[in-house]
């Protein structure tokens, strides 16, 4: 049951993740980490810069590696 539905989860992220999708979580990554973390900083908001860094990096990190495993498994 957990097998099949983990197939079917698989089969559809194959199906919809491409170039073009790993660009765009890249993209979001890097301007969380850059762009939007210096905002944070200009107002002081130390919490909230760690949580940008942090989901920042997700995204970098997990973008390039769902790609990967993508193409490699799919």
């Amino acid at each position: 049951m957990l097998s099949e539905w983990m197939r079917i989860l698989f089969r559809e992220i194959k199906d919809y993740y491409d170039l073009y999708a790993m660009v765009l979580l890249i993209s979001i990554g890097l301007f969380s980490l850059f762009v939007e973390s210096k905002s944070l900083e200009r107002k002081k908001l130390k919490k909230e810069i760690k949580l940008c860094r942090f989901f920042g990096a997700v995204y970098v990190i997990g973008g390039v590696g769902l790609f990967v495993i993508v193409r490699l498994f799919g």
